[in-house]
């Protein structure tokens, strides 16, 4: 079973390069991030959940993490 992360900030910057760099070494990644029906380039990756999260939105985690645990059937422990 492969591991799962959680990346929150993945449109840009660090949160980027870690989804991408997680994704590379062969985990399951939900990236997450405030607009995701902009980001292209992680979308197109078979390991990779792009969802939205606002940390100012608490119902955005719940949705999160629940679409994470649907698509990969868990998140990392």
């Amino acid at each position: 079973m492969n591991k799962t992360v959680l990346i929150t900030g993945a449109s840009s910057g660090i949160g980027k390069a870690a989804a991408l760099k997680f994704a590379a070494e062969g985990w399951n990644v939900v990236a997450t991030m405030r607009g995701p029906e902009k980001e292209q380039e992680l979308t197109q990756l078979p390991n990779v959940l792009v969802t939205a999260l606002d940390v100012q939105q608490p119902a955005t985690i719940e949705a999160a993490l629940a679409a994470g645990i649907a698509r990969f059937g868990h998140l990392m422990r």
